[in-house]
């Protein structure tokens, strides 16, 4: 018998690409500057939630391609940057960029220094587009 491959990562790609479409536009013009900042926080926690899901979907492949501990760093790290993200909503982008960048060793997290991922390589490979999505959003946030 025959195992059918999932279509979940090639769902989670199509959920990525999307947001990439989406994110590749302005803030509206006409909020105030508090409603400004919520908008591109918004933005950039849906892009978070990619990654995490991304993670949580290739655990759930049979076999896993990310095991339960690497997917629950990755959402541990997930709930520390929204929460971040949260409590300083002007200020937030070093703190989530450096996570990123402690997390994946992400060469666009705009850091030289030397670099041992939380995750395995394995992982990080599953994840580094996802995460290079979410730097993109964040550095379109001004």
């Amino acid at each position: 018998m025959r195992h059918r491959p999932s279509l979940t990562p090639l769902i989670a790609l199509l959920v990525a690409l999307a947001f990439l479409a989406l994110g590749c536009h302005d803030t509206p013009p006409d909020l105030t500057p508090e409603a400004q900042i919520a908008f591109q926080a918004t933005r950039v926690v849906k892009v978070l939630d990619v990654v995490r899901d991304a993670a949580i979907a290739a655990n759930e492949l049979t076999p896993p391609i990310i095991k339960t501990a690497d997917t629950r760093t990755v959402v541990l790290w997930h709930q520390t940057a929204v929460k971040v993200i949260q409590a300083t909503p002007g200020g937030w982008k070093p703190t989530v960029v450096a996570s990123i960048y402690v997390l994946t060793c992400h060469p666009g997290a705009g850091t030289a220094l030397p670099c041992t991922p939380q995750l395995p390589p394995e992982a990080v490979a599953r994840i580094y587009p996802y995460v290079g999505l979410a730097l993109v959003v964040i550095a379109e946030v001004r």
